[in-house]
């Protein structure tokens, strides 16, 4: 088991919220990555007044200086034994889609996304964690509906040794929840997250900026992925994506 796992939870989504992705980055060896995405930054000079690196982040993603750091943290991933795992919620209409599924018509519509948000937030992590136990998860601050109680939630989920999703584990999955602001260099490996998150909104809303779609070619190619589109990935059984694409998986969920 990767005892020492750290993982850094992030969302996504569109201007018009008809997309929301929820991506975690697990790292097995974070001090490692942490170093060496740290120093990749420093030798582009990508750095703040006060010394500490900058941050990186798809949605910066507009130069062709910014385009080069968000390709370095691609190859840091790409070169480390962490693994990237997503999934993506269709909240446009007609998709069969409803917050309606997530509470009773008298509960206001703030509690049914919170809902949405943590049983969406299990599933990707439920199907991920078979090799982890007392890890730390880092959840970067989102925009999840104010007084959600995220933390205390997923604390009470995951948490727990042999109670809930560490049922059979000595140690909780995880034995540290907390809410963090990637933007700060401890906690800069989680733009790496970021990133290969914003690889999947780029192919699902093209943007007119080139250098996102440029990030999103590279991904693609750095990672031997022809699409991160949900067509690629319903098509491919989980033992297949296990074999092709051991590190990065992408998956479009589905209302039963």
């Amino acid at each position: 088991m990767y005892y020492m796992t750290t993982v850094f939870f992030d969302e996504c989504y569109d201007n018009n919220h008809n997309y929301l992705i929820l991506g975690a980055l697990f790292n097995p060896e974070p001090h490692k990555i942490h170093r060496i995405l740290r120093q990749e930054k420093r030798d582009r000079n990508y750095l703040n007044l006060d010394g500490t690196v900058r941050e990186i982040k798809y949605v910066l993603c507009n130069t062709h200086y910014r385009c080069d750091v968000a390709k370095c943290a691609v190859d840091c991933f790409v070169g480390s034994s962490s693994l990237f795992r997503a999934i993506v919620i269709d909240q446009r209409p007609n998709t069969g889609f409803s917050l309606d599924y997530f509470g009773n018509p008298n509960e206001g519509k703030a509690i049914k996304e919170a809902r949405a948000y943590k049983k969406f937030t299990e599933l990707l992590l439920k199907s991920n964690i078979a090799d982890v136990s007392g890890g730390t998860l880092y959840a970067d601050r989102l925009t999840r509906c104010k007084g959600d109680a995220f933390v205390p939630l997923i604390t009470e989920s995951f948490g727990k040794p042999n109670c809930n999703y560490s049922i059979g584990k000595n140690e909780p999955v995880f034995r540290y929840v907390q809410e963090v602001d990637t933007a700060l260099e401890q906690y800069h490996v989680g733009q790496i997250g970021d990133i290969l998150q914003g690889a999947i909104l780029c192919e699902l809303v093209p943007p007119h900026n080139r250098y996102k779609r440029e990030l999103n070619t590279y991904v693609k190619k750095q990672l031997n992925i022809s699409s991160l589109g949900q067509t690629y990935w319903q098509n491919l059984p989980k033992w297949e994506q296990d074999l092709k694409h051991p590190k990065y998986q992408v998956w479009y969920w589905e209302p039963d």
